[in-house]
């Protein structure tokens, strides 16, 4: 890596740093996008291979660039958090900042130490090589190959998260018990939520501490998938609300009232 190319990709770096740490949503995020997917791949595959090395193509080294930064953000963050630090924005920042100046330092070393590869001479008569297309189909096509498969997979996931937004989740919750009646019970509202009519019926058995079965009741959902009623539970014991769907026999959601104290 010449200098000034070290100099360029070093000064990216900080600058990017500080704008995820002190910028404004505007710039982190830029920033942050650098960090995370371009400046520590870009660093390494200097530090790794020769610019001009032929067994390293261009298509090898666009997949390497987001690759090797993603390698350094997933080992650096275990690194990071088998060691008892705190993975947030500045750990994560630091731990890509620091991995691309030590790679770029990497690959300064290596070309002032390196042997001296001597230039190849020129072709006679100032001819310069034409890109073949084979080189052309061999570099370029993966590459569109790889943007295509990219490009599919991100629709399918945005379609499939537009379908699955709306799906509704089963929630079984309680209010506070009210007072101890003569009778040594109390009354609670439960109240069931995201009930879908299609996997009814309901039943809701509630159960004493010993597991003995005090009551049973069917629910059934209004039109927004959602029941409400209340119960009369003993006060001196510990009781569970156990919600099942139609036909099964272990219940789905479970609510635990604990006795009065």
């Amino acid at each position: 890596m010449n200098p000034v190319r070290a100099g360029v990709l070093a000064g990216l770096t900080v600058v990017s740093a500080f704008a995820v740490e002190f910028g404004p949503l505007a710039l982190s995020v830029p920033g942050g996008l650098l960090l995370a997917f371009v400046l520590p791949g870009l660093a390494i595959n200097d530090a790794l291979f020769r610019p001009g090395r032929r067994d390293i193509g261009v298509v090898e080294r666009t997949i390497l660039v987001p690759a090797l930064s993603l390698a350094v953000l997933v080992l650096g963050g275990l690194l990071l958090w088998g060691a008892g630090g705190n993975l947030n924005r500045t750990s994560w920042m630091l731990v890509c900042a620091m991995g691309t100046l030590i790679a770029i330092g990497v690959a300064v070393y290596r070309t002032h130490t390196g042997a001296t590869v001597a230039a190849s001479p020129a072709k006679a008569g100032g001819e310069r090589r034409a890109i073949s297309k084979q080189r052309l189909i061999r570099d370029v096509l993966p590459l569109a190959l790889a943007a295509v498969m990219l490009a599919g997979v991100g629709i399918w996931s945005f379609a499939d998260s537009k379908q699955t937004y709306d799906i509704a989740v089963t929630s079984l919750s309680a209010a506070p018990p009210g007072a101890v009646d003569p009778a040594g019970n109390r009354s609670v509202q439960v109240t069931a939520a995201g009930l879908s009519a299609s996997a009814g019926p309901y039943t809701m058995v509630v159960t004493g501490t010993s597991g003995e079965e005090l009551s049973r009741h069917d629910i059934t959902p209004d039109t927004d998938g959602d029941w409400t009623g209340r119960l009369t539970v003993p006060a001196d014991e510990r009781v569970t609300v156990n919600l099942f769907r139609g036909g099964e026999t272990a219940a789905f959601r479970s609510l635990i009232i604990a006795a009065a104290a």
